[in-house]
């Protein structure tokens, strides 16, 4: 598991200079040792200016002696104290850290939050999570009820209409069903 898990991360690791800025501040991953990632879902639009917003943050545990890998997402709507290197602490919801500093901004704040050693650092965008479960030929979710908004365009939710049901979802139809959010909170999008 250590193996595929260090692999895995190693072929997505990301190429963009904060990426790669916020990485020199890992910790190394010992062998035989339990290895953490952090995974950052964001989200950047054009026209925004700012990094974007990172709506999933989930940590990633996988340890070898149990042959186990464990998943802690955070809420985007948490406050925490954001760690931004070069400023003050200040308390804000936990996605402003990276909305505010960047990847780098999001590692201090789970790391400070936590108190774990975080050995890799992940980001994916939209077109990144299609692109994943597309490559897995799909991912397979029990649909527990209808999603539904017919409603999409640029200045509104995407578009879905997916049923219940166990099936097979493509990467756009995973993105729609794991991102929807018309009729309940937050914390179902984070189990989903």
């Amino acid at each position: 598991a250590y193996l595929y898990f260090h692999e895995s991360v190693a072929a997505v690791a990301a190429k963009t200079p904060e990426v790669r800025k916020a990485a020199r501040e890992l910790s190394v991953a010992l062998p035989g040792q339990p290895a953490v990632a952090l995974v950052i879902g964001y989200d950047a639009r054009k026209g925004e200016g700012t990094a974007g917003r990172s709506d999933t943050l989930m940590l990633v545990r996988a340890d070898p002696s149990t042959d186990s890998i464990s998943l802690l997402s955070f809420p985007r709507d948490m406050r925490v104290e954001i760690r931004c290197p070069g400023r003050t602490p200040f308390f804000d919801k936990i996605n402003a850290a990276y909305a505010t500093c960047g990847p780098q901004g999001s590692l201090n704040t789970v790391r400070n939050l936590t108190g774990l050693p975080i050995n890799y650092l992940i980001t994916v965008n939209f077109r990144g999570f299609r692109q994943i479960v597309d490559r897995l030929g799909g991912a397979w979710i029990d649909v527990d009820r209808r999603y539904f908004n017919d409603r999409g365009g640029p200045s509104g939710y995407a578009r879905i209409n997916l049923g219940p049901g166990y099936q097979r979802l493509s990467g756009k139809r995973a993105l729609d069903y794991v991102r929807y959010r018309h009729t309940d909170s937050d914390l179902y999008r984070v189990a989903r």
